[in-house]
């Protein structure tokens, strides 16, 4: 429980990740499109490169197929994504990156740097080392892994 003295732990993990999704999507709609919002990263954080099912996303993403199947359609209309036929069974379809979601993730990928050393220049290399460590702990003691809990596209 927080109180106005000490935050606690939840709140100040999800404010921390409500700023870095912020900072990362003002630039991301700036280039890419207006549209796009922090739920749209759940596509691009558990796309595997050479597709996924929707089913396959939402599962991952902890979501419905249908709510998941309406961020790929919308990221689909952005030109950031494509459904196409699954090479394995060819009845059903699976989400693949477009050249221009590749580039999104790229600029993603920036972008995330760019929020990273800001952090580093507040808090110096060891508390950053240290900040990365601490999670990271936290994560294996809940039971996550890094990939599942990870606010970013990945690297």
């Amino acid at each position: 429980m927080s109180t106005p003295e000490s935050p606690s732990l939840l709140k100040l993990l999800t404010l921390a990740a409500r700023a870095v999704e912020g900072e990362l999507n003002a630039e991301l709609r700036a280039r890419l499109s207006a549209d796009l919002r922090p739920a749209h990263y759940a596509v691009f954080r558990y796309l595997d490169p050479a597709g996924s099912r929707v089913g396959e996303l939402a599962q991952a993403a902890g979501m419905t197929q249908q709510s998941m199947g309406e961020l790929v359609g919308q990221l689909e209309s952005a030109g950031l994504v494509r459904r196409q036929v699954d090479p394995v069974d060819r009845r059903a379809r699976q989400v693949v990156c477009t050249p221009a979601g590749r580039a999104a993730l790229v600029l993603a990928a920036e972008r995330i740097a760019g929020i990273e050393r800001r952090i580093t220049c507040a808090v110096g290399e060891v508390g950053m080392a240290e900040l990365l460590d601490l999670l990271t702990r936290v994560v294996g003691v809940l039971g996550a892994t890094p990939d599942e809990s990870a606010g970013e596209p990945q690297r």
